[in-house]
């Protein structure tokens, strides 16, 4: 289970922003967003942030619409 941080994270990293965008739109360090991702990745079984953008995109946490 997702927390509410790395689900956003997610949908950020699923809509293409590299982890200085995300820092940015979180106001957070990269630092942290390098820690969230990685943290996804393991909690999801996923090997690589590709892997984990096809997974929002499959499960609907993404969509065209999608901030």
């Amino acid at each position: 289970m997702l927390t509410p941080r790395e689900h956003h994270v997610l949908r950020l990293l699923a809509r293409g922003m590299s982890n200085g965008e995300i820092a940015a739109a979180c106001t957070i360090e990269e630092g942290t967003v390098k820690t969230h991702v990685n943290r996804i990745l393991t909690k999801l079984g996923l090997r690589t942030r590709v892997h984990a953008a096809i997974y929002a995109h499959e499960h609907g946490l993404v969509t065209r619409d999608t901030p």
